[in-house]
């Protein structure tokens, strides 16, 4: 029998012990670097994070056409909401 977990939950579950300022950081380093196959993966996990705690994502995700789209761009921590760094 295997004990493995699929790398996302892993994330998820160890993210739950960075603040919210560090999972900021670790969102932008992902965005402005290359982390190979993974990254969707740590991005994924560490949007999950920051939305169980009430983060507000909606400035980065869009709509068009039918399809969601939650746009790779470094962010801030405003008012418990993420806002796009230009």
């Amino acid at each position: 029998m295997s004990n493995t977990k699929p790398l996302q939950q892993h994330l998820v579950e160890q993210f739950q012990n960075y603040s919210t300022n560090e999972l900021v950081i670790l969102n932008n380093d992902l965005v402005n670097s290359n982390w190979g196959a993974n990254k969707t993966a740590f991005r994924t996990a560490l949007l999950s994070t920051l939305s169980s705690r009430g983060i507000d994502l909606s400035a980065i995700i869009s709509t068009e056409d039918g399809f969601t789209q939650i746009h790779r761009v470094p962010v801030k921590l405003t008012d418990n909401k993420l806002i796009p760094i230009c």
